[in-house]
């Protein structure tokens, strides 16, 4: 019973599998170098999202704050660290983009 079962839902893939053609998985990214900027474009979306999402964290910890010392010591932490994040997140995207156009150079 179980063969029959799957035997209906394997029967198509491998029958299509004897054509020949292999489609691409990626889509349109032919090459390493779009690869990497598609990759970096995503990453720096994400990214900025985590990171309005963070300075509004730290905002509302300076808030809630209320000139405790401690508490401000946190979110002037918090703040430093979404700062470091996004120049690391805005310089990974500068480096990639050197390297992508310096081997887009080379190719042609």
């Amino acid at each position: 019973m179980s063969f029959v079962f799957l035997s209906t839902f394997f029967t198509p893939s491998v029958s299509s599998a004897q054509t020949g053609v292999i489609q691409n998985p990626l889509g349109n990214l032919t090459s390493i170098p779009s690869l990497v900027a598609t990759i970096m474009g995503y990453v720096v979306r994400i990214g900025g999202v985590i990171a309005i999402f963070a300075f509004i964290y730290s905002g509302y910890k300076f808030v809630a704050a209320r000139g405790n010392s401690d508490k401000l010591e946190e979110a002037r932490n918090i703040f430093f660290g979404t700062c470091i994040g996004v120049a690391v997140l805005l310089g990974a995207q500068i480096i990639a983009s050197i390297i992508v156009g310096s081997v887009r150079n080379l190719q042609s």
